[in-house]
């Protein structure tokens, strides 16, 4: 019950385009950056500078994230890449409080998509 690798985002070319031409969300404890893609599957990234915390702070918050993306994928209504790059906040953020700004962000970036 994991990411399979072809639900990662791994190539430099690939965050590079997401970033240059992504739209962004940002919320209390993460920023999204997402964009459409064609691959018939959504694909995700964490991103956690040393500003979230040490290491191990770190590393939890990306395997939460994680967890998210992958309990929640039936909510992604279009494949999309997704970087979460992840704020100082996430670090101390309760499970709770964290799933409910991802489900709204998600219900967000749908809203807009649909709008536009």
């Amino acid at each position: 019950e994991r990411l399979t690798p072809i639900e990662r985002i791994r190539k430099k070319s690939d965050f590079t385009g997401l970033y240059r031409q992504g739209s962004r969300f940002r919320g209390r404890f993460f920023t999204l950056v997402f964009l459409p893609n064609g691959l018939g599957h959504a694909r995700l990234a964490v991103v956690a500078s040393r500003k979230v915390g040490a290491a191990v702070v770190r590393n939890r918050v990306k395997r939460r994230f994680r967890e998210l993306f992958r309990r929640e994928k039936g909510l992604l209504k279009e494949p999309l890449d997704l970087i979460v790059i992840a704020r100082p906040e996430s670090g101390e953020a309760p499970w709770g409080e964290l799933r409910e700004a991802y489900l709204a962000a998600l219900k967000t970036i749908y809203r807009r998509r649909m709008a536009s």
